[in-house]
């Protein structure tokens, strides 16, 4: 006799006393089924139960619960040892019952979003999915993309409907041509036994689909159906939501955030958008303005160099910068190579402790004097022929390695 499944008659059953029937071994731990079970395997969407087995005065985890179909037995994977469990063990079942009612939350919330979606638009779910923090759903309208207004029509629809305390009703028949007595949403044939779940009355159901996942009695238990965003998947609009505890917990850690910037911005929470909006104008106007500053001062550090190293006659130049950035300082280098192709630049950033290195010489090698010369000193980094760039975690080590390249040139400090 294959397992009675507890569930698909009252699905707010948490746990059971039974018998183990038969047990496998997987990956070194018994793989368990019995006579009746509260678990719901994973199916149709929905992620299986987990819970715990319990052998007398002695609790295993239940990690996994699975079947080969709708009547088959259900198998409970556990984290006993193999050979803990045999056939004929009086064993009590027990689900996680707030992870069950989370997952029957979020079935239903996408059974009646699905449903509205099709009502209102023609859409077609094309897939569901149930992760640790969002839901969601593909919904198929022909390659449109759902503009904001039509989301935000979804939403309310849906919650309005999951507040109307509708009933939920699961029916099963022996085959998919009787199931077809229920005006179901997406007709898929299947051999043997359908489960078909009705949200509303019979005669003009809500939405009604087949499913074999578990559900709530009534559309109020699902509290709220929240979509957070929407975004193209293969030409298709992937919907991402939750339901319930879930969804709340989000909106109120967002309200806190959007509260935290209002506050920041003095302003009331309406007021962000427009505060946000005028800050990025300012700020771009800023950038613009530091832009040109930055060009200006790498046209004066430029010529500064130049000016020094032709006093000084040397083919290796220190120079160093507070001010300017390492990748402007980097297009500063570029520039002044280019001037004087023979020249070996070393080029020091001390607050970020960084070291870049150019020079269009052949000879110079770059990349192997930070190679060779930088992780001794405590440092890493690397780079080409022509530039390279070192790393340190101290002022003290990137002057060591800058002390140690000038006694390489045989230049003096």
């Amino acid at each position: 006799m294959n397992t009675i499944r507890i569930y698909r008659d009252d699905q707010y059953a948490s746990s059971c006393d039974t018998e183990v029937t038969s047990v496998q071994i997987k990956d070194g731990f018994d793989l368990i089924a019995c006579r009746e079970s509260v678990f719901y395997p994973e199916g149709g969407g929905q992620p299986s139960d987990i819970g715990t087995i319990s052998l007398g005065d002695k609790l295993y985890e239940i990690s996994h619960a699975s079947d080969e179909s709708i009547d088959s037995d259900v198998w409970h994977l556990s984290n006993a040892p193999a050979g803990t469990f045999k056939a004929g063990d009086k064993v009590t079942l027990a689900i996680d019952y707030d992870y069950r009612f989370r997952n029957m939350q979020r079935h239903l919330g996408e059974h009646m979003l699905s449903g509205t979606m099709d009502t209102l638009f023609e859409g077609v779910n094309k897939g569901f999915h149930i992760g640790e923090d969002y839901v969601t759903i593909d919904i198929d309208l022909g390659g449109r993309m759902l503009t904001e207004d039509e989301l935000d029509l979804v939403e309310r629809t849906v919650n309005e409907a999951i507040w109307a305390d509708l009933p939920v009703t699961v029916e099963w028949f022996d085959t998919y041509e009787d199931s077809l007595a229920r005006p179901v949403r997406k007709r898929v044939p299947h051999d043997g036994k359908v489960s078909v779940v009705t949200v509303g009355d019979f005669d003009d159901p809500y939405d009604c689909i087949a499913c074999c996942g578990v559900h709530p009695a009534r559309s109020s238990e699902v509290g709220l159906l929240s979509i957070y965003k929407c975004e193209t998947n293969k030409g298709m609009n992937r919907i991402f939501f939750d339901c319930g505890a879930t969804a709340f917990d989000r909106l109120k850690k967002d309200f806190c955030i959007l509260k935290d910037i209002a506050a920041a911005y003095s302003c009331s929470s309406a007021d962000v958008p427009s505060r946000m909006v005028a800050e990025a104008e300012a700020n771009a106007g800023i950038r613009d303005r530091l832009s040109a500053m930055t060009d200006y001062v790498k046209a004066i550090e430029k010529e500064l160099i130049l000016k020094e190293v032709k006093e000084s006659g040397s083919s290796v130049h220190r120079y160093q910068s507070d001010i300017l950035s390492l990748d402007d300082m980097l297009k500063l280098g570029f520039d002044v190579i280019h001037e004087i192709p023979e020249l070996l630049l070393i080029m020091l950033r001390p607050d970020e402790n960084s070291c870049v290195l150019l020079s269009s010489r052949e000879d110079a090698k770059c990349g192997l004097l930070v190679k060779e010369n930088a992780p001794s000193l405590g440092g890493r980094g690397g780079g080409r022929d022509d530039n390279a760039r070192a790393m340190f975690q101290s002022e003290e080590q990137l002057n060591a390695f800058t002390g140690r390249l000038l006694e390489l040139c045989n230049i003096s400090q």
